[in-house]
C-alpha cells in the first residue's frame, strides 16, 4: 500500500509541476511571419499577372475592332481577322458541351450511387482519376492516332477535334460532379426513402438539384479549360482556314428536296470541314516574325482572355444562383 501512494505522491508532484511550456509568443510570430509570406506570394503573382494583361492589352489596343471578328485570315496582317477561329472555337465548344454533360453526369451518378463497392469499380474509378490529371498532349496523340487517322483517314476535321477535346475535359466532370453528388447529405435521402420515393425520384428531385451548383460549376470549368487547350489541336494537324466550320448535323435542304443521299454532305460530318481555333490561330501568330502579326496575336489573346473570364463568371453566377 505505502509504495502505491508513493506512486501517487510522485504523479501529483509532477502534474503540479508540469514541464509543458507552450511559447505561445513565438508560435504566434512564426504565424504571423508565415501569414505575411503567404500575402508577398499572393500578391507577387497578382503584380505579375498584372503586369502581362496590361503588356497584352497595350500591345493588342490598335487591332481590337470590329474587323478582328469579320475577316479571315491573310498574309496581310492589316486585313487578318479571327472570324473562322471564333466561329471554330463557338460550335466545337457546343458540341463538346452536348457530349460531355450527359455522359459526364450520368457516369457520375452511376458510381456514387448505382455501382457497387467492389474491385471492378475501384478499378474504374481509379482509372478516371489517372486520365483528369493526363496532360493535354496525350489525348491529342490518341486523337490523332484514334479519330483523324482511324475514321478521317487523317484529315483533321471539327469531329476530330470535338471528339478529342470532349475526352480531354471529361475525366475532370466525372471527378468533380462524384464529389458534388456525394456532398449531398445521406438525410436528404434518407427523407425521400422514408415518403416512398424510389431511388431514381430520390436522386432526380433531391440530389441533382442540391449538387447541380457544383455539376455546373465543373462542366464550365472543365470547357474553359479545355477552349484554351492549344497541344491537342496542333497534335491533330488542325490548321488555319479561310471559312467558316460545317457545324449542321444533317444537310436540311438535301432532306427536304427528297435528296437523301446527301444528307450528311456539306456537314459536320463532312471529310473536308476543316477547322481553326482561337489557341491554334495565337499560336500561329505568335511565332510569325512580323510585328503587325504580334501585335493580332495580342488581340487574339485578349479575346480568349475575355471568353474564358466570362465562362467563369457564369459558372460563379449559376453556383450562386442555385446554392
Amino acid at each position: 500500500m505505502s509504495k502505491g501512494l508513493d506512486i501517487l505522491e510522485n504523479i501529483d508532484g509532477q502534474s503540479s509541476e508540469s514541464k509543458f511550456e507552450p511559447k505561445l509568443e513565438s508560435r504566434q510570430l512564426w504565424g504571423k511571419i508565415f501569414a505575411a509570406f503567404c500575402i508577398f506570394a499572393t500578391s507577387l503573382g497578382l503584380i505579375i499577372l498584372a503586369f502581362l494583361i496590361f503588356d497584352v492589352f497595350s500591345d493588342a489596343s490598335s487591332r481590337l475592332n470590329w474587323d478582328l471578328f469579320q475577316n479571315y485570315p491573310s498574309r496581310r496582317p492589316l486585313e487578318s481577322g479571327y472570324k473562322a477561329a471564333i466561329l471554330g472555337s463557338i460550335w466545337m465548344l457546343a458540341y463538346v458541351l452536348l457530349l460531355v454533360v450527359p455522359l459526364g453526369v450520368s457516369s457520375a451518378i452511376y458510381l456514387e450511387e448505382y455501382a457497387k463497392k467492389n474491385w471492378l469499380s475501384e478499378l474504374i474509378e481509379l482509372n478516371i482519376y489517372n486520365l483528369a490529371g493526363i496532360p493535354s498532349i496525350i489525348y491529342g496523340l490518341l486523337g490523332l492516332g484514334l479519330f483523324v487517322r482511324g475514321l478521317y483517314s487523317g484529315r483533321a476535321v471539327l469531329v476530330t477535334g470535338i471528339l478529342t477535346i470532349t475526352l480531354l475535359i471529361l475525366p475532370p466532370v466525372i471527378v468533380i460532379s462524384r464529389e458534388a453528388i456525394r456532398a449531398v447529405p445521406q438525410s436528404v435521402r434518407q427523407a425521400s426513402y422514408g415518403v416512398g420515393a424510389t431511388k431514381w425520384q430520390t436522386i432526380r428531385h433531391h440530389v441533382l438539384p442540391a449538387a447541380l451548383p457544383g455539376i455546373l460549376t465543373a462542366v464550365i470549368i472543365s470547357s474553359s479549360r479545355g477552349i484554351g487547350e492549344t497541344a491537342p489541336i496542333v497534335v491533330l494537324g488542325a490548321g488555319t482556314v479561310l471559312f467558316d466550320p460545317k457545324a449542321s448535323p444533317i444537310n436540311f435542304g438535301a432532306l427536304f428536296s427528297g435528296k437523301i443521299g446527301d444528307v450528311f454532305t456539306d456537314t459536320l460530318w463532312s471529310n473536308d470541314n476543316f477547322f481553326s481555333v482561337l489557341p491554334y490561330q495565337i499560336y500561329e501568330w505568335v511565332g510569325d516574325p512580323k510585328p503587325e502579326f504580334q501585335t493580332l496575336a495580342s488581340a487574339g489573346i485578349v479575346v480568349l482572355l475575355f471568353l474564358v473570364l466570362g465562362m467563369n463568371l457564369v459558372a460563379i453566377f449559376l453556383r450562386n444562383r442555385f446554392q
